[in-house]
């Protein structure tokens, strides 16, 4: 998803009426190739199972889930993308099946199941900042509890939430490791001014951005005029200290080869064992 417009995310996630119009067209046809095949994933060698919590919608942006985050010294969260909620399982096997052939295994896992599959694709848009309201409260649980080490991960959409999991965290609060792939934002989101650079600056230890030149799905809906899109460019900028983009063009094809890709395993894990 990277795009076509000029213009700047707010903390409240409003954006004029034009720009929706102008996203149309290109979001009927993204949509349609996303409904065909999510994601394509790759066979997980992840050592242990995977939790599956459901969010759901309570009332306008507000969700809800009755399941709580499991109490480790490592915990591996995973976050999906627009149309994503029936495969999120499988998603977050083959992202962990990349994070273990490079020698890392979390002691919990957990997939975040939320309301995705909407056809208005700006609704579930608008949604992800009331999920990462959710999983920040999670989280900060789960710490309360024992969890040492949070690493979240989330795909497309599910890296929107992430960054806004950051945003909303209650001071003092940390996240270890965020990776997002593939994420549908525009770069300048990241930068100083953005709607998450204070956020993720401030509740993450290391954060990693994989891009691809080769997304077309992300690189179609944001980004135009000069605005990178961030999850086929990166960011403009060079972010909060604990940021960094990483380029995955050459082993990442597509928007749906992110889970499971070699590279993006082999350099989060790197990056979990530095944080």
């Amino acid at each position: 998803m990277g795009g076509m417009w000029n213009t700047t995310e707010t903390k409240d996630g409003a954006e004029s009426s034009s720009r929706r119009m102008d996203r149309r067209t290109v979001l009927r046809g993204m949509g349609a190739a996303i409904v065909a095949g999510p994601v394509t994933m790759a066979q997980s060698t992840a050592a242990q199972s995977v939790t599956t919590i459901q969010f759901t919608e309570q009332s306008d942006g507000v969700f809800v889930t009755d399941g709580t985050l499991p109490v480790a010294q490592e915990l591996f969260v995973f976050v999906h993308g627009w149309y994503g909620d029936d495969s999120v399982a499988g998603q977050a096997e083959s992202v962990l099946g990349s994070l273990s052939a490079a020698g890392y295994t979390p002691d919990e896992a957990v997939a975040i199941e939320w309301p995705a599959s909407n056809w208005w694709y700006f609704d579930a848009e608008a949604d992800t900042e009331g999920v990462g309201a959710t999983l920040a409260s999670l989280i900060e649980s789960t710490i309360d509890d024992g969890t040492t080490n949070v690493r979240l991960t989330g795909h497309s959409l599910g890296g929107r939430v992430v960054y806004w999991t950051a945003d909303k965290l209650t001071a003092g609060y940390t996240i270890a490791t965020i990776g997002a792939m593939g994420t549908a934002a525009n770069g300048s989101t990241v930068c100083s001014g953005g709607v998450w650079h204070d956020g993720i600056g401030a509740s993450a230890q290391t954060v990693r951005n994989y891009h691809s030149h080769n997304d077309s799905t992300v690189g179609s809906a944001y980004g135009w005029f000069g605005e990178p899109a961030l999850g086929t460019e990166g960011a403009d900028c060079a972010g909060p200290s604990n940021y960094a983009d990483v380029d995955v063009t050459d082993s990442v094809g597509s928007h749906s080869e992110y889970p499971g890709d070699e590279q993006v395993g082999s350099d989060l894990a790197s990056a979990i064992d530095t944080s």
